[in-house]
């Protein structure tokens, strides 16, 4: 447990040495608080001399006017000072958990769900900036209450010792009071994730809760939800019930005190009546200097664990970029097949794929078929190196893959699966993503040409400015699909990766998109997955995978008359035809 709680200070203490927080400005926002601490503290001095009967001297009065002014200038100047600067280190915790996410390698994604990446990325970094803040409280206030103390003890030394002791009872009813509010407070915080990620996972997949009327269902599942919610709402209220008046007693407790034997030592001559006010409006400033240091300890609590679960995502091992060899001097210097050489594969303990073992000819059509779960996108996500086999290697020419430049293999492949992806924007930005910027409209119409997109971007009234909505929600299916292809043609690379690229779609649109698809693959090493056999029979070579094992390795005909299985995918694939023809 020790060596937990070492580790977390030593993450926050790493993340603020990282994040480069600006310290400047925090500097600045505590010499603006330091220099309104200081005007507070002769603000109750002047208000005590005009108390005391020098109500009309105009010296005194224009300096408590003046007092009043600045304090307010310097609490507007801090107060900016400190949003910027809590602006500014959020933005910089938050680019450093950006790039990082960018970084990581997939299996990273794999293991973390997407909610709880975001909330990181979202809440997280305000627990940092709220602890730089409260710390900067901390001494500010420790500022002012010594200074209060001392101008207090100057005016009359008896009042101010039997103020002291009520100090720990402040300290005390803090810490108490602070600690079951953040325990509150974070049981309102997990039941609102909770919350966010049920409608956040349910109002995308609305189609498929009213296409099985299941509307009733969700209904009730949201109001459990939302009860938890409620609850953990009441609770926080609950604990507020007991914790605003434990605060108040003490404002209660110092008031009684000042009233009683301050009134007594002002009977009997030893203080003023202006002083009395003074010491009042002192001792007013006490509970909130005090009670700073429990709500610095429980805010510095949040952001150790903050820090701890933001370290932990941006200690993760980034994907290597740079490695020995570039791309293109290999590929100039030897062939550019692609061989997989005793390739096993697991996803944490299930394994995937085993010894698995073929070359992918260049300039060759290369298709991947076997059942469903078999672990053909496998192959392609491992020679696209999402993924690095367990046992064995890939090789391109008579170099492995892993001593080749990430960034320059990457590059050289393009990727269009079944479900295109494409991002919020315009038609052009999706069709230029990964490419030049600076590609021409006649560019991009040339690719969209080639794609067979060409036609239904001219019918939309913006054209290529023509916005497609939150993952291409505006466009078809196979309009989707031919962006994602445009895309690929812009990019123009050496190798083609096609993930059942049409086969969520109808036969006319699947057509356009084929014809798509041979523009595409013209000239191309090109490595496809199709469960449709009648699309790859004319491949230069065909891999049967079965169970994560290579089943055949040969062309169609040499297949059908070798292999078992693929001669029955053959057969049923056959028999599905016929029975769509009549």
């Amino acid at each position: 447990m020790e060596e937990t709680r070492k580790h977390s200070w030593k993450d926050f203490l790493q993340l603020i040495i990282k994040s480069k927080l600006p310290w400047g400005l925090y500097l600045l926002t505590f010499i603006a608080m330091l220099l309104t601490s200081t005007v507070s503290l002769g603000s109750p001095l002047v208000l005590r001399e005009i108390m005391s009967g020098n109500i009309f001297d105009k010296k005194i009065v224009m300096l408590f006017i003046g007092l009043s002014i600045a304090v307010a200038l310097f609490v507007s100047i801090s107060g900016f000072i400190r949003v910027y600067a809590t602006a500014r280190t959020n933005r910089n915790i938050q680019n450093t958990i950006w790039s990082k996410y960018i970084r990581v390698p997939i299996p990273f994604f794999n293991q973390n769900s997407s909610l709880l990446l975001i909330s990181r990325l979202t809440h997280d970094p305000s627990q940092i900036s709220g602890a730089v803040n409260a710390f900067l409280g901390v001494l500010n206030s420790t500022f002012a209450l010594v200074g209060a103390i001392a101008i207090m003890w100057s005016m009359d030394t008896k009042l101010t010792l039997v103020l002291l002791p009520i100090i720990p009872y402040i300290l005390i009813v803090s810490f108490v009071v602070g600690h079951f509010t953040q325990k509150a407070q974070e049981g309102v915080q997990k039941e609102y994730s909770g919350m966010t990620a049920f409608f956040a996972e349910r109002l995308p997949k609305i189609r498929l809760i009213k296409s099985f009327s299941k509307e009733k269902t969700e209904v009730d599942q949201g109001a459990i939800v939302i009860e938890k919610q409620y609850k953990a709402d009441f609770s926080r209220a609950f604990v507020d019930l007991y914790a605003e008046p434990l605060l108040q007693s003490v404002q209660a407790l110092i008031t009684g005190l000042i009233l009683i034997y301050g009134g007594y030592l002002t009977t009997t001559g030893e203080l003023g009546i202006g002083s009395l006010v003074a010491f009042y409006l002192y001792s007013n400033g006490i509970q909130n200097h005090v009670i700073s240091y429990g709500t610095f300890w429980q805010r510095l609590k949040a952001a150790k664990g903050a820090a701890h679960k933001i370290s932990e995502i941006v200690d993760a091992d980034s994907e290597k970029i740079r490695r020995e060899k570039s791309f293109h001097d290999v590929f100039e210097k030897s062939s550019g097949d692609i061989t997989l050489e005793n390739v096993s594969f697991r996803y944490e303990e299930r394994n995937v794929l085993s010894n698995i073992n073929f070359t992918i000819p260049e300039g060759k059509v290369t298709a991947l078929v076997g059942p469903s779960g078999s672990g053909k996108t496998t192959i392609l996500s491992l020679i696209e190196r999402f993924y690095t086999p367990n046992v064995g290697r890939i090789v391109f020419g008579d170099t492995a893959a892993e001593n080749i430049h990430l960034d320059d293999w990457r590059h050289s492949f393009a990727y269009v699966s079944q479900g295109s992806s494409l991002l919020s924007g315009t038609i052009r930005e999706n069709i230029i993503y990964g490419s030049d910027p600076n590609t021409t409209d006649e560019d991009i119409m040339v690719a969209a040409e080639k794609a067979n997109a060409k036609a239904f971007i001219n019918e939309f009234p913006d054209g290529l400015d023509t916005e497609v909505g939150e993952m291409g929600s505006k466009l078809s299916g196979g309009q989707r699909q031919r962006i994602a292809i445009a895309r690929a043609i812009i990019k123009n690379p050496k190798y083609l990766l096609l993930d059942e690229a049409t086969s969520s779609l109808d036969a006319e649109t699947s057509s356009h998109v084929q014809k798509a698809l041979n523009q595409l693959m013209k000239g191309r090493t090109t490595i496809v997955v199709a469960h449709n056999l009648s699309t790859i029979q004319n491949a230069d070579l065909i891999a049967v995978i079965d169970d994560g094992k290579l089943s055949g390795v040969g062309t169609h005909k040499q297949l059908v008359e070798t292999n078992d299985l693929y001669s029955d995918l053959v057969d049923i694939q056959f028999a599905k035809e016929q029975s769509l023809s009549w």
